[in-house]
């Protein structure tokens, strides 16, 4: 077995070792054998000793954090991507929330990982916290600028919670639809066909009707404002 600084030609150098790690456990991760994941394993996969392993993360712990890390960079890239630039703030936000479903259906054992299982505060970095936060961060802006259209007066709560109500919402209808809770009701609960989120356009049509009692909420809103 080979030693973290002496590695076959064909194997990874000694810089590269870390980003080797994280590669090796995207791949069970991506085969649905997250479960077996252990720093041994790893260190098979990509030829070092198993104390080696400890030369880049402290813990496994450390490399759930960095494999997060690197979903995350993948997912606000997707995300990016898919964001027009448009000017009108209801466009883009709809543009948001479908790359979220897109990205859900796409990379569907990566989404799971990001969102099964939540990172103590004690275990996470400073890089894990930003880049975990772009999406909201952008999706909080996007919204100001919705108040800022229909010229609705608003404070930080009000951005902050309509932030947290579009995504914890949007969350939500992706996870049901994933899980396969939806199909099931429709197969044994009765449910309509058109309303079984198995394809593509339904679940987009769902999140439109999602996007547009959001924004009228924020427009309702403000009109009882105005009459108190």
């Amino acid at each position: 077995m080979l030693d973290d600084q002496s590695v076959t030609q064909d194997s990874y150098h000694h810089g590269n070792v870390k980003e080797a790690l994280i590669d090796a456990a995207l791949r069970l991760i991506e085969s649905n054998q997250e479960g077996a994941m252990s720093l041994r394993r790893l260190s098979r996969e990509v030829g070092i000793t198993a104390p080696a392993v400890y030369n880049h993360f402290a813990d496994k712990e450390a490399l759930m954090i960095a494999i997060k890390v690197r979903i995350y960079g993948s997912f606000n890239k997707y995300f990016e991507e898919r964001i027009t630039g448009s000017d009108d703030p209801e466009k883009t936000l709809k543009e948001m929330c479908f790359a979220y479903y897109h990205f859900s259906r796409d990379f569907p054992s990566q989404f799971h990982f990001l969102f099964a299982s939540a990172i103590p505060m004690d275990w996470t970095t400073l890089e894990h916290i930003e880049i975990s936060g772009q999406c909201i961060v952008k999706t909080r802006k996007v919204v100001l600028d919705i108040y800022k259209k229909y010229q609705i007066p608003c404070d930080q709560h009000a951005v902050v919670n309509t932030t947290l109500l579009i995504w914890s919402q949007l969350h939500g209808i992706v996870t049901l639809r994933n899980s396969g809770m939806i199909q099931a009701a429709v197969t044994y609960q009765d449910w309509p066909d058109s309303c079984s989120l198995e394809h593509g356009e339904q679940v987009e049509s769902l999140i439109e009707n999602h996007i547009q009692i959001m924004v009228g909420g924020i427009i309702n809103s403000a009109h009882k404002d105005h009459h108190h």
